[in-house]
């Protein structure tokens, strides 16, 4: 009869570490369920989906390519992007996510101005096929206009097959910024400060500012006449003198400050303006090759 009940206490304690043990693989499942965090990423709750990535123990080796893949991706769709080529570039060529995770690794580089690790991520992807080949010829020859290289994009774009419709329209437009890249001057803040101190508002004329230079070249002769009529008339201790030769000493200096600040403003603009043209045709070509 003891015996009997022995067995019975042993068997029930089995079951319910049984039923334990079952639960709890059916939780760790349920926290790797791919398949809904995909479906998470495709109806863009990014963060609901990293939040299942990070918190979840998925950690067997098969599914590392897949982990990566929607990391990368969701971070990519935040606008995380460095974050985004970490794990991008962790997919491995055994997934069916390798080509487009490591392009889009590459776009993320050079989108942070990490030319050289773009390069490299882009020499290495594995291309098989003359579509992939040509977009790889394609992205790097971007990449050489984004470092103002007009040379070397125009040997990889040699190489590039533009016939393909996810390169046709994108090709065209980044052939024009390179023409347009050749054609542009770039205008000195050296020359700017000394011409505005040779004649004011001249400096803001060179940067094509035609209506401050005018108003500039007004403002402060305009100051310079009214200080030497009561310098002539009242000497150089005058009180009118002195102010009105204060504000024109602050005309002048403002004025030629002003007009190399100008010049380096539309620099700065001319070369962002380039930029995001640049990337948005090298971003298109990747929608269209890989969102299908």
């Amino acid at each position: 009869m003891g015996s009997r009940i022995f067995f019975i206490v042993k068997f029930g304690q089995a079951v319910i570490l049984l039923c334990f043990t079952s639960l709890s693989f059916s939780q760790e499942s349920d926290n790797c369920d791919l398949k809904f965090i995909d479906h998470l990423v495709n109806k863009g709750n990014y963060e609901e989906a990293l939040f299942l990535l990070d918190s979840s123990d998925c950690s067997s080796v098969h599914l590392n390519d897949s982990i990566n893949y929607l990391k990368g991706w969701s971070l990519y769709s935040l606008k995380r992007l460095l974050s985004s080529s970490e794990s991008l570039i962790k997919v491995t060529s055994a997934s069916e996510f390798y080509m487009k995770s490591h392009f889009f690794a590459a776009y993320d580089f050079m989108h942070l101005g990490a030319y050289s690790n773009a390069l490299e991520t882009l020499s290495n992807i594995k291309v098989i096929s003359e579509k992939e080949i040509s977009l790889r010829n394609y992205e790097i020859a971007g990449l050489h206009l984004l470092q103002g290289n007009v040379t070397m994009f125009e040997d990889s774009f040699s190489k590039t097959n533009k016939n393909f419709y996810e390169l046709s329209g994108s090709s065209e437009n980044l052939q024009k910024i390179s023409e347009e890249l050749k054609k542009h001057k770039r205008k000195s803040p050296l020359i700017a400060g000394l011409f505005s101190g040779i004649i004011p508002g001249s400096g803001k004329f060179y940067s094509g500012k035609k209506g401050e230079a005018i108003s500039a070249f007004i403002a402060t002769t305009g100051l310079g006449l009214v200080t030497w009529e009561n310098y002539r008339k009242s000497g150089l201790n005058s009180f009118k003198t002195i102010a009105f030769g204060t504000a024109f000493a602050f005309s002048y200096v403002a004025n030629i400050y002003g007009s190399v600040i100008s010049i380096n403003v539309l620099e700065t603009e001319f070369r962002n303006n380039v930029k995001n043209s640049i990337l948005f045709n090298l971003h298109i070509p990747l929608r269209n090759s890989f969102d299908k």
